[in-house]
């Protein structure tokens, strides 16, 4: 069956996780929302894909460390 599938990769400078939901509060729970509708490519099968799938963490691969552990939406 067909679909369509949405990748978002947003990095917001020198702004915290709490800073970016203050600035766009809409942003989190529509993410939630819209998981919530998602469906797994081929679930159940060998070649399931993840794509239901949402993240979030602190980048810090300018300033050459490890980046922060990710956090589920």
């Amino acid at each position: 069956m067909s679909g369509t599938r949405v990748q978002i990769d947003l990095f917001f400078q020198d702004k915290t996780p709490r800073q970016v939901n203050e600035a766009f509060p809409q942003l989190l729970p529509a993410i939630k929302a819209a998981k919530a509708k998602a469906s797994l490519i081929n679930a159940g099968k060998v070649n399931e894909e993840m794509t239901v799938r949402a993240i979030y963490y602190i980048c810090r691969h300018d300033e050459g460390k490890p980046c922060d552990p990710e956090t589920e939406i």
